[in-house]
């Protein structure tokens, strides 16, 4: 399996704006909430319950970041979708339909996912697709696969016309 080209995934303003400002927000929220626990004579139940809910959002917030995309690359079988932990392979003989994205991200309405911490990741609906599953690090980047299984995928990486155009000759060939 040959590489053809890799595309970085870019993260627009507002992905690292959030990304930082919820790791601050999460440093500023549980120092003071554990200090406030720990600062009294030990008890063990707030020490637990604190315990859980930290390991609770910590677990949610590095969940979101080793599925985050970092690039794409296009080989000759397919469309490989690189995250911080593992890779998601889109096959050409699966895919039946790529496209640039025109739509606006205000249009767009989450099921479940991320908002902007780490990217736009999860289940979303709007924007012209339907219901779909999203791995964005900007809109401004973005395109879409849509599988054979009606499943729709809106993805993102730099110079995406690039690699719609070669998804597009692939599945002509």
């Amino acid at each position: 399996m040959q590489s053809v080209n890799i595309f970085r995934v870019t993260k627009d303003k507002a992905v690292r704006y959030v990304t930082f400002g919820t790791w601050a927000l999460i440093v500023v929220v549980f120092a003071g909430a554990w200090w406030a626990v720990l600062a009294e004579p030990f008890i063990l139940i707030p020490c637990v319950v604190m315990a859980l809910v930290t390991l609770s959002v910590l677990g949610v917030l590095f969940y979101y970041y080793a599925i985050s995309p970092r690039c794409i690359e296009v080989t000759a079988d397919g469309i490989v979708l690189h995250r911080v932990r593992g890779r998601k392979l889109f096959p050409y003989v699966d895919i039946a339909e790529a496209a640039v994205w025109r739509g606006r991200p205000s249009s767009m309405l989450r099921y479940f996912g991320s908002g902007a911490f780490c990217g736009y990741i999860g289940w979303f609906s709007g924007g012209g697709l339907g219901s779909h599953f999203e791995y964005v690090g900007s809109y401004s980047d973005a395109f879409y696969i849509r599988l054979h299984s009606g499943r729709t995928y809106l993805l993102s990486c730099e110079d995406s016309e690039k690699v719609v155009k070669h998804i597009e000759s692939a599945l002509a060939a």
